[in-house]
């Protein structure tokens, strides 16, 4: 299962690859326990100065699988779900993330911690919880506003809608839009950019900055999870009686 999620330390940048095209990059149990671990890893090497995160073929990522849920949830504290969401939390290196097509539900929240985001033009972002009957993950209700500001927050968690790139760049969700053919190529070079400065420094900055804020994204987390903990399996009963 580690071959869905891989990971390759080169220029002091590892980079973490999504591999699982035939799902748009869905992430079930088993991807959830090996993108922690990827994280994790790279959060405590030495040698890993920046993270770069990407998906294989045309999409980043569809975010968690739904056909999941019945299994996943609820999630007990060490659950694979809560793993992964807490290892991008604890991150403690820069995140670079190159996204091309599909950027849905984890697949957008995960966005959230990223340092730096480069979208290709075929970029669409989209908060599908509401439509699911749940609530967001990730610390998106603590962090998507503090990006994008309260009222987009709202509207792009409440309503579900999709977000082109060009959207997302405008309230700056995005860092930047570059034709497809660039997209890893121009995230790569900021990764590079990035690995070469004095690591110390810029791990504290980014300490600093996300301490700087009233409501921590692991708060969040935690208070999001109660609510998913419950919702979830309703959801997935309700699915299964429809089937």
């Amino acid at each position: 299962m580690e071959a869905r999620i891989t990971s390759e330390i080169s220029d002091n940048i590892c980079t973490i690859s999504i591999n699982r095209p035939d799902k748009r990059n869905a992430l079930d149990g088993e991807m959830f326990d090996a993108l922690a671990n990827a994280m994790n890893r790279a959060d405590a090497d030495t040698n890993v100065h920046c993270v770069l995160l990407q998906g294989t073929g045309p999409h980043y990522s569809a975010g968690h699988d739904i056909a999941e849920f019945a299994r996943l949830w609820p999630q007990p504290e060490d659950g694979s779900v809560r793993r992964c969401i807490s290892a991008f939390a604890k991150q403690s290196k820069p995140m670079v993330a190159a996204v091309t097509g599909a950027a849905v539900g984890f697949g957008a929240t995960m966005l959230l911690h990223a340092d730096w985001v480069v979208a290709g033009e075929s970029a669409v972002f989209k908060f599908p919880f509401a439509d699911l009957g749940i609530v967001p993950e990730a610390g998106a209700t603590a962090l998507l506003a503090r990006r994008v500001g309260d009222i987009v927050a709202r509207d792009w968690l409440l309503s579900a809608r999709r977000i082109s790139a060009d959207e997302a760049l405008l309230h700056r969700f995005v860092s930047c839009v570059k034709p497809d053919a660039d997209v890893h190529s121009v995230a790569r070079d900021y990764a590079v950019c990035l690995a070469g400065k004095p690591a110390e420094a810029l791990q504290t900055s980014r300490r600093l900055l996300s301490e700087g804020y009233a409501l921590l994204a692991s708060e969040a987390i935690e208070r999001e999870v109660v609510y998913l903990n419950s919702l979830i399996p309703a959801v997935a009963k309700a699915s299964s009686g429809k089937s």
